[in-house]
């Protein structure tokens, strides 16, 4: 079995050792890729597609090896050896490879990584990742798919706000809405109503077709308006169940609620199974919860809709969308 001597990166000459021309190159190039964010998998799999060796006619080329690596402090210039990296550059590949490490230690079971509901912007209505860094004192972020918005908020911080949210509708169930929220009809709705219209403007009209029409038109409005009624009042039977929350209930969240917009100021509003949204009183009284009308940054339910039209067809119930487990 072949093995090395010296580190990657060096070769012997005249009993001193000095740099290997490709191989400190191929050194460097592991370090910035593994600062640019690529893994080590990833680029083991880049060096041994290119052939590279690490060994004369060996690629070989694993993440073990590459950790050892990136953890060598003669790469720096120790132990005789002349630097191929900058000390910056080993102190921040060092400060990646713990964060990473972090990741892996992270509590799996913890609530935030149960959350099945999609979080979306404030901004634009697009869907937000929650992201982890171990190398910051503040750690937890959400960050927008979309615009790019950027709410720096901690997991209990944030599961504590949907909570307040939940507690405020408790507090106040007069809130919920016991009409459907008015949204756009279902495209087959309004195909039946323009050709109603059209057999009824003309100039034989041949009643039981039209009949038929009609009946297939109030079947499926009838159900459009139903579901959302009959949402409703689910809702507010669970609620009806349900005491004041002392801590994050996912099972409860997931049960009344479709989506969750998380707002510059940290707070959070839910829109509900129904469509409409809920947003808690703010700390000085004033109610910014506004369910019928666009008040301050705040969504109607038919605005929400809109923004939220790819997690929803008519009127069928929101999927459940993992966003909180992942990670930087």
């Amino acid at each position: 079995m072949k093995t090395r001597n010296i580190p990657f990166g060096y070769t012997m000459e005249n009993g001193k050792i000095i740099f290997h021309p490709t191989e400190s190159q191929a050194v460097q190039d592991i370090f910035s890729d593994y600062l640019d964010g690529q893994s080590l998998l990833k680029i083991a799999q880049r060096l041994n597609e290119r052939q590279v060796e690490y060994l004369p006619e060996v690629a070989g080329w694993n993440k073990a090896r590459l950790k050892r690596i990136i953890e060598d402090k003669r790469y720096i210039g120790s132990d005789s050896y002349p630097p191929i990296i900058k000390q910056s550059i080993y102190d921040k590949a060092q400060a990646v490879r713990v964060s990473r490490n972090t990741q892996k230690s992270l509590d799996r079971t913890a609530d935030i990584f149960k959350l099945q509901l999609p979080v979306l912007c404030e901004k634009c209505g697009e869907p937000m990742q929650r992201k982890h860094d171990g190398r910051t004192t503040f750690g937890e972020k959400w960050v927008c798919k979309g615009c790019g918005a950027v709410i720096k908020i901690s997991d209990n911080d944030f599961l504590s706000a949907i909570t307040e949210c939940i507690n405020f509708l408790l507090a106040k169930p007069s809130i919920l809405q016991s009409e459907p929220i008015p949204d756009e009809p279902p495209v087959e709705v309004i195909r039946l109503k323009n050709e109603i219209g059209q057999m009824l403007d003309s100039l034989v009209i041949e009643k039981e077709p039209l009949k038929n029409r009609i009946f297939e038109y109030a079947s499926l409005l009838y159900e459009t308006f139903d579901a959302v009624g009959h949402m409703t009042e689910r809702i507010r039977a669970t609620l009806q169940r349900t005491r004041s929350l002392s801590c994050y209930n996912g099972e409860l969240t997931a049960k009344i609620a479709a989506v969750i917009t998380l707002h510059a100021d940290k707070t959070v509003s839910l829109t509900l199974k129904n469509g409409q949204q809920i947003r808690k009183e703010r700390t000085d009284g004033s109610n910014i919860t506004e369910t019928g009308a666009h008040h301050h940054s705040d969504y109607t339910a038919g605005e929400c809709a809109q923004h939220t039209k790819h997690y929803q067809t008519g009127s069928r119930l929101l999927p459940s969308v993992h966003q909180a487990g992942r990670t930087a």
